[in-house]
């Protein structure tokens, strides 16, 4: 018996995703949409000391990442990684399911304080693991 295996497609930004194209995408994709807001290792690419971006880069690149954190952390997105290679990864983002209208979504995500995960856990509410 073969099984039927549904493979989703991934948004590929065309230029450099910035946090408010992450957020326009988030409030305007249907559930189950994905999209790739990084490519290569995201902890080394992010460091001062070992990334091979300019700082500029390192900054934009760190912004997103933050950014699709504390959307998955209100409950907007799933996040996930996919490995390529060694030390490289596919970072992704699906969006989930909400009640919010785009305009909310939009109003949450840029007035979110990327507070440290402990004051954010403190107003998040409880999500189920699978």
């Amino acid at each position: 018996m073969r099984a039927f295996v549904q493979e989703r497609r991934v948004y590929l930004p065309l230029s450099a995703l910035t946090e408010a194209r992450l957020c326009d995408w988030i409030a305007g994709a249907a559930v189950g949409e994905s999209i790739q807001y990084h490519e290569g290792l995201l902890l080394r690419d992010r460091s001062e000391i070992s990334s091979p971006y300019s700082t500029r880069e390192r900054a934009r690149i760190h912004s997103v990442a933050r950014r699709a954190w504390i959307a998955c952390e209100l409950g907007l997105i799933h996040l996930f990684s996919q490995r390529m290679g060694e030390n490289h990864y596919r970072y992704l983002a699906m969006r989930s399911s909400s009640q919010l209208k785009p305009p909310e979504i939009r109003a949450r995500l840029r007035g979110a304080d990327s507070a440290p995960h402990s004051n954010a856990q403190s107003n998040a509410t409880p999500r189920q693991t699978h």
